[in-house]
């Protein structure tokens, strides 16, 4: 099930506290007084008034429980003592309580109009609070009922109780926390911190249009704080806006990046590295795909990002049994070139496709398929020119560094045997394979060159001499490949590792992630300088 390639990741995450309804002094901007009646089932909780006590009840969508006696400063939560923050009080038959003790207890952002006398709760994040909390108490009837039909369709009712075994090592479930949310132009999306006690994660839940969960995403949460706008990036030289790739079900949202002034531009598509990224690329504190965007439309030229389908529509995408590098990756890239190429303010001779990491490796796949001939050529960061090579030089760097046990080695070394026997079958692989799927893996065994060498237009490799991901191994291996071939062009960037920013020592290693950064505008220089070396086509 496609969940579990994920939980593998999950054991190096960091442990960090559980978030909970945890005591603090109330300031005085906090002391604002809210009928609680109100707040509460605007958050989808149940209120009861206990009129001889004088005491209120509540139990929140999560389940949470609250009683408070008015009069009184404290209340009993999930049979803990709570400051309230004030003394709660009855007010023309109101109970009310300071607005901040409200959204601890919910869990969630609320607010008060006392002039319209009306509680405002966000509606998705009450359904996101509910999906979870049906999760954890295994109610997968009450899940089913929240789900678009096309995750209906995508994930059986056998499915979750999967997803849940899937989870479990993760141990107990405490209080969803909200991380925030956002509209794209395929979703709204409501993030969600899930703090379970061995390793917390971040879950992203998607509505559709009808308010139904349209897909979810799953990952590790580490909170890091990402790299800025680069410095050479001018706000008001750009203007951005929010587009659609490709149609449903795999529709995608993006951003296109348009330089000040009059088109048409030059454009690039900027196709993703392997796993679920958004638009931006962001790997921990580094957004390569933000600062190349940002950073080519200073020289005139536009971009085209978005987020990747696996990101997008993971449930949905991770239901498909066979699923290759074409539909992850390579029909949206084409989808994004047409895009582009319907839009007068992008010059349609002049449209290039950017691909960092995987998508340097499909770039050639890329150009191969572009039946219209519109792609004016390709630029290939970090690629890898064979993929078993890859994973076996990069574990070989990892162990070297300290950053994997030697173990993991041995296991590529007999993954890649299984796979380089031509006689592998992906409908019925060898006892001991255990890769992953193994259609996708099987579909990127040829050597990415093969393709480019009758390929005629230009191609422009970048490489940083840092990066043990994709190693300097394969930049050399491209260079040997192509040695014939005039319409391609190679830079190294000695200092640079796989995300494409600036680190110390002789090899990077995962820890540089964490530290934001901006790729270097010499990057971006070198990138721009050779789309305007070429030649323009009438």
């Amino acid at each position: 099930m496609h969940l579990k390639r994920w939980i593998g990741r999950l054991v190096a995450a960091a442990l960090l506290a559980i978030i909970a309804l945890t005591p603090r002094a109330a300031t005085a901007a906090e002391s604002d007084l809210v009928p609680l009646r109100f707040l509460a089932e605007a958050a989808g909780a149940k209120v009861e008034w206990d009129g001889e006590t004088g005491t209120v009840t509540v139990v929140t969508v999560d389940g949470v429980t609250a009683t408070l006696r008015i009069s009184e400063t404290e209340a009993l939560v999930d049979g803990e003592r709570v400051p309230i923050g004030a003394e709660a009080r009855l007010v023309d038959g109101r109970t009310m309580v300071p607005r901040a003790f409200m959204e601890r207890l919910l869990g969630m952002p609320v607010t008060w109009d006392p002039e319209a006398q009306q509680a405002t709760v966000d509606p998705h994040v009450v359904k996101a609070f509910r999906l979870v909390s049906a999760l954890k108490r295994g109610d997968f009837d009450a899940v089913s009922g929240q789900l678009s039909p096309a995750l209906r369709e995508a994930i059986s009712e056998q499915t979750w109780p999967q997803i849940a075994q899937s989870l479990a090592p993760l141990g107990e479930l405490g209080r969803p926390q909200v991380l925030g949310t956002s509209a794209t132009a395929v979703h709204y999306n409501v993030d969600l911190l899930l703090p379970f006690t061995q390793a917390p994660m971040k879950l992203i839940v998607r509505f559709d249009k009808d308010g139904l969960v349209d897909d979810f995403h799953l990952n590790t949460y580490t909170p890091v704080q990402p790299a800025g706008d680069p410095p050479y990036a001018d706000p008001t030289a750009f203007i951005e806006e929010e587009v659609v790739v490709g149609e449903a079900p795999w529709a995608l949202p993006g951003t296109l990046t348009l330089p000040a002034g009059e088109g048409p531009f030059p454009a690039v598509v900027l196709v993703h590295g392997s796993g679920p990224h958004d638009r931006d690329e962001t790997i921990y504190a580094v957004k390569p795909f933000r600062d190349l965007a940002q950073g080519l439309a200073m020289h005139g030229i536009a971009t085209l990002r978005y987020d990747k389908r696996t990101f997008v529509h993971s449930q949905k995408f991770g239901a498909i049994p066979k699923f290759t590098v074409q539909e992850e990756s390579i029909e949206d890239a084409l989808a994004a070139v047409r895009l582009l190429a319907a839009d007068e303010r992008i010059a349609a001779n002049q449209i290039y496709v950017l691909g960092h990491s995987l998508g340097g490796l499909i770039l050639p796949r890329i150009l191969a398929q572009d039946k219209d001939g519109l792609i004016r050529g390709g630029i290939a960061l970090a690629a890898a020119n064979s993929v078993l090579d890859t994973l076996l030089a990069q574990n070989q760097i990892m162990v070297e560094t300290g950053q994997v046990p030697p173990q993991q080695l041995a296991f590529i070394k007999a993954q890649v045997e299984l796979l380089r026997d031509p006689a592998f079958d992906p409908e019925n692989p060898p006892e001991g394979y255990l890769l992953g799927t193994p259609h996708y893996w099987h579909d990127l065994v040829p050597r990415a060159s093969e393709l480019l060498k009758e390929e005629t237009r230009p191609v422009l490799f970048l490489q940083g001499g840092r990066d043990f991901q994709v190693p300097v191994s394969e930049f050399e291996s491209f260079q040997a490949d192509l040695a014939q071939r005039t319409n391609v062009t190679f830079q190294l960037f000695p200092k640079l590792n796989h995300l494409f920013t600036e680190g110390e020592g002789e090899m990077s290693t995962f820890a540089e992630y964490m530290v934001p950064a901006n790729v270097p505008e010499y990057v971006i220089k070198a990138i721009a300088d050779w789309i305007k070396s070429m030649p323009q086509e009438e």
